[in-house]
Order: structure tokens, then C-alpha cells, then sequence
């Protein structure tokens, strides 16, 4: 009985092949859809769940809350807070660990190579239980200065995984470079783990206390604080005992105890914040306590992966109601073959399965195209998402289930109407009418699903639009510079050789200017310290938190940014350079303020801003500096930020970065000069060097991969949507053949034919406007909230009225071919039609 549905479901199919291929493509294209967004979702979730103990592992985030200044938030702690927060809670925390990380050179056989080393504490491994295929935890990570490498790093710099006791020098550590013995090899983590670990190092931690802002402080935020709680410890509970400490009984608490009435009535956790993110959450999580800081790896976003996943729905939502509705149509044509088979003794369960089964073959025929698009489509979809993501079906027990049940939940639902309804037609009424039923009913729910699913087409045009229209003002807002035609190249290795460097660097003669200076656009580090206006006149002192940057000669000029007032730093003027305090006598040196600091420290005006003095404790002695000049606010962070009122000095033993600016339309050439030139000077040093553009784009990753893939899944909403309105116009029209031959008869025009079926469809996919712009627009201008920056939410008018329009020229184009082919026909054939 069963290879007898199958038969005739087959011969069905290929009997209207036009309907049949519509049914398969548009549900392919919405399981393609569907299925790649799901692969997605699957690489996003379940970060670092495989680690033993993972529900039990937290970190501490910090968060400074400043009174009229955008928040400080980043996933780092204080250095010296672990430890403390750790012996407050013993009955809560079982163990803690600070980790961080070093961009270092790794020298080998005469060789360097830019790596990554991750730096951990002596409770790394009773946090992160990560397997070792050579060596052992109790011997391989027993003492400072251990170093552990991933099999990856192994093959990489030896060729072969056994290489306990090999030696790699770290160049360099407090100066001076470091010689480690291989004491353990780590097996690659799996790709959805937030930790990026190349080699593993055990914390000297008296080697790196000599570090400045790094573990003895309580204010420099630059170490990751892991903690391990106790069983059955909650994170409210944590978190509750945490907020006690930081308000009753820490060094801030102290702090503002000895700063007496200035807090007022504010608490501790007013001004600081330490927060507890769950290990499971960071990958997805993070970015909301994340500032514009970043992680060990990619941050995810959870509301991306929502996004994503509803979109995925609502794609494979379309691909259904098509399907629906032109099963639901069809099978009003069969209501004579379903009158027969009652004649000849089929049940009405029999009847039901056989479309059923019908349904379900057409699914799994879809199915199989889909699978072929995915593995078609994912190297492309890599390529926008950055990622990795592979397809192995038979190896994921999971993905192969939760298909299947897709193909059966979208097969017996869309079969589900001709089964229960058609199934129970009387034969003889039936055969008495000598005609095909179709109940009023449903034409109205055919009518009810396009209006659907065409809303749903609609509201997805309208959000593609305006996130390409927000990713567009963002990527071509004046940042206050220019960026093109810039190289960055990173001179930490330099040290002393920096002047050669620069000189060489500044006579190949595509170089326009080279400037050094501790960050450029895009690499924008949370560096604060207090600034004070001393008071003048009859007013109080002004004091402000704010961010600084140490800027060498030209580098405003190479980025093309003028004062505004005064001037900017000037080799004529050797008293710009910063000194620090020496004795009695305080630091001093010139600054340039940017205009939101101007406004910060209470100035009238930039110009009077201009010889005022300014105090602070920069670099840990009390400085006065003197303002020289006054510049625009310019954006060294991507503007999904707010401006920061910043202070720029001349710091030259901050400089990290050269920024070499060229004419020349030969980047390659421009940028293999610069190589040589720094082999000549730091032979042993790899050279890290990238263009400034690149890294600029970089921190509109996200946006831009949203904007593409929102677009691409949007015209196949539209594509789906269409097939489907085609497939209803081609039945349509066959219905009422008879119905066109005779008003031929009588007169009537081929275009009165048109208007006539193009009006007909025209009706409901204006009333899915009318649904979809409010929703649509209500999620847009929640969406756009995000961004301090943004576009017009006038625009979102045109947009929408755009959409409408488009939406309709589709369907009259999509109606209008079919219904004008139909309308040429001769009225013979038509009135024959049977």
C-alpha cells in the first residue's frame, strides 16, 4: 500500500510539473535559507559548554560610571582586585586566576615570529580543565616560567608534536628576552571556545609586578579575573556579597571614606562596578559590558543570533504558506479523483494519507535541492561571516534529527488541509456537480497567507534598507581625518632604533611623512587620568576625568587635522615634549586639547583655552602642563562611540605605532619599501604592518556582514514570495479559463483581462503594507537606538513607501505575464476547457 502513495504522489508531481517545480524551489530556497542561518546559530551557541565545571566558572567585568562622560565598560578587572575579592569570598569562590595576554616575537633559530602568548596564574588548569596530549598538569605547569604550546604552535615552529624540552625565546619581558623550555603540549581547543591560545605561559608573578598598571593596581584595568565557584554558590548570590565588599569593605570604599562629603549620597558601586559573566554567556554576552574592548577572540552577538534566527523562520515561513497555498489550491481540483476513490471502497484515512504522503515526498525532493545549495552557498557565507562553519551532515546526529522533523512538521502541515478536508467530501454530491470544489473558505485563507507572507517580504526589504542606509553613514561619516593612503606599523620592537627607522622610512620617495605616536584610529585604548583647571579668579577648580594620547611631531598634519585655536606640536618648541617630575620639580610639557575637553574643563571658548595651565599625575608624577593649541573632535573610535573629550601630549616613551603616509596608487610596492627597511633596521624583528583603511573597515565587521546577509535573505523572501504569487496567478487563470474565453466574447481586451487578475493580487499585497510598515518601522527605530550616531528616522518614510511600491511593481510584473499569456488565447480553447 505504501509504494502505491508513493507511485501516484510521483505521478502527481510530474503531472503539473509548473506547480510541482514551484513548490520544490521555493521550499528549497527557504530549508537553504533556513539551514544556514541554523549553522550559524549552531557555531554561536554553546561556547566553552565543553569545559568541565563550565555552569560553576565566572568572570569579572568593570564598569566606571562617570558623571556627565560616557561609561568605561570592558571585560578586564584591576589587577590587585582577584586576589582581594577572591580571600573576601571563600566560603562562595573556590579558586580565582588572572590571565593576560602579550603580542610578542617569538625567536627561534635566529628567526622572529609575531605570536600571541597567554600569561596565567597557578590555578589556570583548576579552572580551565583543557587536555594535554604530551606531558601532564602536575608537571608540566608546576612553576613560574613554564611554557605550554598547542599542537598547532608545535607543528608550526618544530614540524611534529613531541616537543617537550625544546626552547623558544620570548623577546622580550621586562626588557630583556626570555628563553623557555617546552614543558607541556595542549591540545587545539575547539573552535567554539572564547580562549585564543597559542602558548601557555605559568605567571612570574614578581617578574610581571614590575609592570606598571598591569597586576599591582587598583585602578588600570588590564588583566582577565577568572573565578571558580563552590557547588551549588549562585551568581546573585556572588554578585550581592560582591556589591557589599565594593561599598563596605575595598580599598574604593576606603577611598571614598577619606574623600569625606564629596561622594554625597552616592555609593561605591555609583562610580565602580565589578560584574560576574558566566563562562557559557562571554561569547554571546559580553559585548554589553564590553565598551569598545576587546576579548581574546570575535565577540558574538546575541542579538544578532536572534535576528538571524528570525529571519531564518520567517523565510521558511514564506516557503510554507506557498506551499499551503498552493496545496490548498490544488486540491480543490482533485475533489472528482477523491469522489472516485470512495466509490471503489478508500477510507477517509486512506485518502488523508495519500496526501500526506504526497506533502511529505515533495519536502524531501526539496530537501535534497536545499542541501546541494547550502554546500554550494557556505563557501561564500564564510567569506561574509568571517567564520569557518562547515557542513558534515552525517556527523551531526542532531542536524540530521532536527531536518527530518522539519521535513515531516512542513510535509504534514501543508498536507494537513486537502487530508482532513478533502478526505470527507461526499462522493456523490461531488460526482452529481460534475465539477471541482473549491470552499469559500479556503480562498479566503489562500488570500489571508499571501497577505502574510508578503508582509513578511516587505518588512525584511525595509530593515535591509535601513541597516545599509545606517552601515553606509557610518562608514562615510567625516571622521575628522583623513585615512587614506596610510600604513601602520607597529615600532615596539624598534626601542632604540626608532630615529633610523624613521629617518630611512622617511627617504623612500613615495613617503609623504612618517609620525610616531602610542595609537592611531581604530586602536583606541581606555587610557583616563584626572585633569584639573586650578582655580582662577573667585571660581573652584575644575577636575576631569579624561582620555589621553601621546602624538609625535606631525602626526595632526599627516592626518590632515587643523586647530582650531593655537597651534600643535612643533620641533621648534622643545618644551612640548613631555618630562617627567625630577625631584622637586613637577613634569612638564605642552598638550592639545580636543573641543569636548575645552568644554569638560570649563572654558569660555578654545581660544581661551590657549596658555592655560593644566595639573596632573599622568605617568604617576604631578605634572603641569600647558595647553598649546585646541583641535576638532575627531573620531579615533569607531562612531558606533560617543566623542570623548581627550587630551594629546608628546610622550615619546609611549610611542607604539608609525603611521608612514605615501603618494602612490602602488600600495604593494609602497608597503614591500617599508619592509625592507625595516629588516635593515630590526633584523631580528618580524614586522607587523598593516593599512589604516583595513583597520578602520574592521570595526564595522559586524554591520557590514549583517547588511549583506539581511540582504541576501531578503531577496529570497522576495524570490519565495514571488514564485508563490505566480504559482496563485497560474491557477487562478486556469479556473476561470472558461470564465476569460467568454469575456473575449463579448469584447473585452486583453488588458482588460490584465487588470482584471493583476487587480485581484494587487488587493492583498497592499494590505501587507499597510501590516508591515508599523512593524517594520517600530523595529528599525529600536534597532537604530544603539548607535549615537545615526541616519534621519525621516527616511524611514521614502523607505517604506519605496518598499510599497517595489512590492506591488513585483506582483503586477509576476501577475501580469502569466495573466497576459492567458488572456492571448483564443476563446475557443478557452470555452473547450474542461
Amino acid at each position: 500500500m505504501f509504494s502505491n502513495y508513493i507511485l501516484i504522489a510521483w505521478r502527481n508531481i510530474i503531472k503539473k510539473p509548473l506547480f510541482s517545480a514551484i513548490n520544490i524551489i521555493g521550499l528549497a530556497i527557504g530549508l537553504m535559507s533556513c539551514i544556514l542561518i541554523m549553522l550559524f546559530v549552531r557555531s554561536e551557541s554553546g561556547y566553552d559548554a565543553w569545559m568541565t565545571d563550565s555552569s560553576r566558572v565566572v568572570r569579572m567585568h568593570t564598569a566606571y560610571i562617570n558623571p556627565g562622560r560616557s561609561s568605561f565598560l570592558t571585560v578586564r578587572s584591576a589587577g590587585m582586585v582577584m586576589p582581594a575579592v577572591r580571600d573576601f569570598m571563600p566560603n562562595e569562590i573556590e579558586v580565582g586566576a588572572r590571565i593576560f595576554s602579550m603580542n610578542t616575537t617569538i625567536r627561534k633559530d635566529g628567526e622572529g615570529f609575531e605570536d600571541s602568548v597567554l600569561v596565567g596564574e597557578e590555578y589556570f588548569f583548576d579552572i580551565f580543565d583543557l587536555p594535554l596530549v604530551h606531558g601532564s598538569i602536575e608537571q608540566s605547569f608546576a612553576k613560574p616560567n613554564d611554557l605550554l604550546v598547542t599542537e598547532e604552535t608545535a607543528i608550526r615552529y618544530f614540524g611534529r608534536t613531541d616537543v617537550i624540552g625544546e626552547t623558544l625565546t620570548l623577546c622580550c619581558v621586562a626588557g630583556r628576552p626570555i628563553e623557555l623550555a617546552i614543558s607541556g603540549v595542549l591540545k587545539d581547543l575547539p573552535e567554539n571556545t572564547h580562549l585564543d591560545i597559542s602558548m601557555l605561559v605559568y605567571m612570574d608573578v614578581q617578574l610581571f609586578s614590575t609592570f606598571d598598571g598591569l597586576l599591582n593596581t587598583w585602578n588600570s584595568v588590564n588583566v582577565y579575573s577568572y573565578f571558580k565557584l563552590r557547588e551549588g554558590v549562585q551568581l546573585e548570590q556572588v554578585q550581592a556579597r560582591l556589591n557589599y565588599w565594593l561599598n563596605n569593605e575595598s580599598p574604593y570604599a576606603q577611598n571614598a571614606k577619606d574623600m569625606g562629603g564629596v561622594m554625597g549620597d552616592r555609593k561605591v558601586t555609583d562610580s565602580v562596578q565589578l560584574r560576574f559573566m558566566p563562562l557559557e554567556d562571554l561569547h554571546l554576552h559580553a559585548y554589553k559590558h564590553a565598551g569598545n574592548m576587546g576579548d581574546f577572540t570575535e565577540l558574538g552577538n546575541d542579538r544578532m543570533v536572534f535576528t538571524f534566527s528570525l529571519v531564518a523562520m520567517l523565510i521558511l515561513l514564506i516557503a510554507c504558506v506557498n506551499f499551503m497555498n498552493l496545496s490548498t489550491a490544488r486540491a480543490g481540483l482533485r475533489a472528482r479523483e477523491v469522489a472516485m476513490r470512495k466509490v471503489l471502497g478508500a477510507s477517509r484515512g486512506q485518502v488523508a494519507v495519500q496526501f500526506l504522503v504526497e506533502a511529505v515526498c515533495l519536502v524531501f525532493i526539496s530537501l535534497l535541492l536545499a542541501l546541494v545549495g547550502v554546500e554550494v552557498a557556505l563557501p561564500f557565507y564564510n567569506q561574509v561571516l568571517d567564520k569557518s562553519i562547515t557542513f558534515d551532515l552525517f556527523s551531526s546526529p542532531d542536524l540530521l534529527l532536527l531536518l527530518a522533523g522539519i521535513v515531516l512538521v512542513v510535509g504534514l502541515g501543508a498536507g494537513s488541509y486537502p487530508a482532513l478536508v478533502l478526505s470527507r467530501y461526499m462522493p456523490g454530491r461531488v460526482l452529481k456537480a460534475s465539477k471541482s470544489s473549491d470552499a469559500g473558505g479556503s480562498s479566503k485563507l489562500r488570500s489571508a497567507l499571501v497577505v502574510g507572507q508578503f508582509a513578511i517580504s516587505i518588512a525584511l526589504l525595509i530593515s535591509t534598507s535601513v541597516v545599509y542606509l545606517q552601515t553606509q553613514h557610518a562608514n562615510n561619516m567625516d571622521l575628522g581625518y583623513t585615512s587614506d593612503n596610510k600604513l601602520v606599523l607597529n615600532i615596539s620592537a624598534a626601542r632604540d632604533n626608532r630615529d633610523a627607522l624613521k629617518s630611512q622610512l622617511e627617504a623612500i620617495p613615495e613617503v609623504k611623512g612618517v609620525s610616531f605616536s602610542s595609537e592611531v584610529p581604530s586602536q583606541d585604548n581606555e587610557n583616563n587620568t584626572n585633569f584639573t583647571r586650578p582655580g582662577y579668579d573667585d571660581n573652584e577648580p575644575v577636575t576631569a576625568l579624561l582620555n589621553y594620547y601621546s602624538m609625535g611631531y606631525g602626526f595632526f598634519d599627516d592626518y590632515n587635522v587643523t586647530p582650531i585655536a593655537g597651534r600643535l606640536f612643533n620641533e621648534a618648541n622643545s618644551g612640548d615634549v613631555f618630562i617627567g617630575e625630577e625631584g622637586d620639580t613637577m613634569g612638564k610639557g605642552s598638550i592639545v586639547l580636543n573641543r569636548s575637553a575645552v568644554t569638560k574643563l570649563g572654558f569660555d571658548s578654545p581660544e581661551s583655552a590657549i596658555g592655560a595651565a593644566i595639573q596632573s599625575s599622568y605617568a604617576g608624577s604631578m605634572s603641569e602642563l600647558t595647553v598649546v593649541g585646541v583641535i576638532p573632535d575627531i573620531y579615533f573610535r569607531s562612531v558606533k562611540f560617543d566623542i570623548r573629550p581627550s587630551i594629546y601630549l608628546l610622550d615619546p616613551n609611549r610611542f607604539r605605532v608609525a603611521t608612514i603616509t605615501y603618494a602612490s596608487n602602488n600600495d604593494k610596492a609602497v608597503r614591500e619599501a617599508v619592509e625592507k627597511v625595516w629588516r635593515g633596521v630590526v633584523p631580528l624583528e618580524p614586522v607587523n604592518i598593516r593599512y589604516l583603511n583595513d583597520m578602520l573597515e574592521r570595526q564595522y565587521q559586524q554591520e557590514n556582514a549583517q547588511m549583506k546577509l539581511f540582504s541576501a535573505f531578503a531577496v529570497l523572501a522576495i524570490v519565495v514570495a514571488c514564485l508563490g504569487l505566480y504559482g496563485l496567478a497560474a491557477f487562478s487563470a486556469e479556473r476561470r479559463t472558461k470564465e476569460i474565453g467568454i469575456r473575449k466574447v463579448m469584447g473585452a481586451e486583453v488588458s482588460d483581462i490584465v487588470k482584471l487578475l493583476v487587480w485581484q493580487f494587487t488587493q492583498p499585497v497592499a494590505l501587507a503594507n499597510v501590516i508591515a510598515w508599523p512593524v517594520a518601522v517600530w523595529l528599525m527605530l529600536s534597532w537604530l537606538q544603539q548607535f549615537p550616531y545615526r541616519i534621519d528616522i525621516f527616511l524611514l518614510i521614502p523607505i517604506c513607501i519605496g518598499a510599497g511600491l517595489m512590492s506591488v511593481l513585483i506582483a503586477w510584473l509576476t501577475v501580469g505575464g502569466n495573466a497576459a499569456r492567458v488572456a492571448r488565447c483564443a476563446p475557443i480553447s478557452a470555452l473547450r476547457h474542461e
